[in-house]
């Protein structure tokens, strides 16, 4: 049965209730983070998940916001995205319209305004409280999604298709209308009486997903029902959930992660894994490590893959930001130093080389003044380390070294947070911390390692 009460055959259009939004929304509570945003373009779907989100927010005394994202990609956009701002407010629910400035996107339209929207998001929530967004994707949506994915011929991951709970450039999105069909949602706006958008390129055929939403008739009578998709893509997700089990077992009991930013388990083990699971230690481990926020493509894992496992991998191979090597008898995984990023002036906050944040008590410009940068600690850098705590070095892998971060004032380092050691001039006070950046991770690498340590020793 689905939360229409249905089959999944017939749909009657009827509102979506509060009992029911309160039960989709029940295994979502502990995502919520302070204040709610949804995410409102206006149209049917996000209208229905505004108010539905507005009434239970009040009922559980949670501040909620609405966002209207106009992406710049026809003239009447900026207009109808505050006047759908201006809508909710009259209504009751604080809402406000962002705009996109930057070039108008000429190919893979709706994609990229995708990036433009969660861009647009993720900015303007960076120095505001709760980072929760709730997004209107439906049953259909689900639907649409698995189909889409299975011609592109995607595998387990791909065809979970859209997961209740997911993370993306430090926002947590929510989504918990999966489970109900879209004449429901639109049942609900109308119930409301807002005004709502009809964006003309949701009828566009030059778009895959608006072909595919025009054979629903034809696939629902041979049995492909969006209900029914939708159910598919929930039995690939709890595949995929299983698998990842698999994986993070791995990781945990057989791998030996350092906060430095490497990785190394022990090729036997590894190679006893099905491959689908040690196929996913790669995918993982290369896509933490190099600083990516996609995982590689599969057929590049899968030469790893059996480089590793015939004793094939020779003086190391690199993938998407990453060095793999062999190291000790065992496995190495870490960041390729030859790829690291450029330096970048240190504040608190700042993320380097999209792996490390740097945390700091005081900001390093009220400490003596100079040019203050976190950067690659580099060939050079690791030459003058060797000469003051050799030891330190030594306890790494060679491609490591001159891919951890340095601090640099006016050139010349002053901290090597890691190898506990601080060359000439002052230090912010409080010292200075890099903590690893993972969204996904949680083994080992979100150990904060201070500086301020009074056996830190001197370049």
């Amino acid at each position: 049965m689905h939360p229409d009460g249905t089959s999944g055959k017939t749909v009657e259009a009827r509102p979506i209730e509060a009992a029911e939004f309160d039960a989709a929304m029940a295994p979502l509570l502990g995502a919520v983070d302070g204040c709610l945003t949804v995410a409102c373009s206006g149209g049917p779907d996000s209208i229905a998940l505004v108010v539905l989100a507005a009434e239970w927010a009040g009922r559980h005394g949670i501040p909620v916001q609405a966002v209207t994202v106009d992406h710049g990609l026809r003239p009447e956009a900026p207009a109808e995205a505050e006047s759908v701002a201006e809508s909710l407010n009259a209504q009751g629910i604080p809402a406000i319209a962002l705009h996109h400035e930057g070039a108008i996107p000429k190919s893979d339209v709706q994609a990229a305004a995708r990036e433009i929207r969660y861009r647009l998001l993720a900015d303007w929530l960076s120095v505001r409280t709760g980072k929760a967004v709730l997004l209107a994707h439906h049953q259909d949506d689900q639907a649409e999604t698995l189909l889409l994915r299975l011609g592109r011929g995607s595998g387990v991951d791909g065809l979970s298709a859209m997961a209740p709970v997911t993370h993306r450039d430090g926002l947590i999105l929510l989504r918990p209308l999966l489970g109900f069909p879209k004449a429901r949602l639109e049942a609900t706006a109308v119930r409301s009486g807002l005004p709502i958008v009809r964006d003309p390129s949701n009828e566009n055929g030059g778009f895959a997903r608006v072909r595919v939403r025009r054979l629903r008739e034809m696939l629902a009578a041979e049995g492909m029902t969006p209900a029914r998709l939708a159910e598919t893509a929930s039995r690939m997700a709890r595949a995929r959930a299983a698998l990842e089990a698999a994986r993070d077992r791995f990781i945990e009991t057989q791998a030996q992660s350092d906060p430095t930013g490497f990785l190394t388990f022990a090729p036997g083990p590894f190679a006893d894994l099905p491959e689908e699971v040690a196929l996913r230690v790669l995918s993982h481990s290369v896509r933490i490590l190099g600083g990516r926020a996609h995982p590689p493509r599969e057929r590049y894992l899968t030469a790893l893959h059996e480089a590793i496992v015939s004793g094939q991998l020779g003086g190391g191979r690199t993938l998407a930001g990453t060095k793999v090597s062999v190291w000790r008898d065992g496995i190495l995984v870490c960041r390729e130093p030859a790829g690291v990023a450029a330096p970048i002036l240190l504040r608190d906050g700042v993320t380097w080389d999209s792996r490390f944040v740097c945390r700091l008590a005081v900001d390093p410009a009220h400490e003596g003044g100079g040019l203050w940068e976190v950067g690659a600690l580099g060939r050079q850098g690791v030459t003058e380390a060797r000469k003051s705590g050799p030891e330190a070095l030594n306890r790494l892998p060679g491609p490591v070294r001159a891919a951890i971060p340095a601090v640099r004032r006016n050139g010349r380092i002053v901290s090597v947070p890691h190898l506990d050691l601080y060359g000439d001039g002052p230090l912010p006070k409080g010292g200075i911390a890099f903590r690893a950046v993972s969204d996904a991770w949680g083994v080992g690498f979100q150990r904060v390692l201070p500086f301020s340590n009074p056996a830190a020793r001197p370049m």
